[in-house]
C-alpha cells in the first residue's frame, strides 16, 4: 500500500498487525487499570497522568496499526522507552508526571521495546520449510 505520495504507508502483513492491535490492546488496558483505585489490579504503580499518556499512546498505535503507518508506531515505541528512561535516569525524585518506581520505568520501556521489536521484525519472510522424506534414500 502507498499513500498520497508514497513515501510512509508501507502497510503491514496480517501477523505484525495482530500483533501490534494487541499490544496496543494490552497498553490501554493497563492504563485502565492505572486509572481504577482498587490495589490488586495495580501490579505495576502508574500515577494517573502516566495513565493518561499511555492511554493516548495506546489509541495512537491502535490509529497507526489500522492505517498501516510504520512511522507512527516507531514512534509511540520511542516515546515510551524516553519516558521509561527518564523515570529511569530521576529515580528517587518526585517530578509530576514522571513520578514512580522502577517498576514502571521497566513497564515503559518494555512497551516501547516490544513495539519497536514487533515493527522490525514482523515483515520478514518466514523460511520455507520443505518436507524431507522419511525413510532410507
Amino acid at each position: 500500500m502507498t499513500g498520497p505520495r508514497g513515501a510512509f504507508r508501507t502497510g503491514l502483513d496480517r501477523g505484525t498487525r495482530r500483533r501490534s492491535l494487541t499490544l496496543s490492546a494490552a497498553t490501554g488496558a493497563t492504563a485502565l487499570f492505572g486509572l481504577i483505585d482498587y490495589n490488586p489490579l495495580k501490579l505495576v504503580p502508574v500515577n494517573p497522568a502516566q495513565a493518561v499518556i499511555l492511554l493516548v499512546l495506546a489509541l495512537i498505535g491502535f490509529a497507526g496499526t489500522l492505517l498501516g503507518l510504520r512511522p507512527i508506531l516507531f514512534g509511540v515505541g520511542a516515546v515510551m522507552i524516553v519516558l521509561g528512561l527518564l523515570r529511569l535516569l530521576t529515580y528517587g525524585q518526585e517530578f509530576g508526571l514522571i513520578a514512580g518506581d522502577v517498576g514502571t520505568a521497566a513497564l515503559l520501556t518494555g512497551i516501547g521495546m516490544a513495539f519497536i521489536g514487533i515493527m522490525l521484525v514482523g515483515d520478514k519472510p518466514t523460511p520455507e520449510r520443505r518436507a524431507k522424506p522419511i525413510g532410507p534414500d
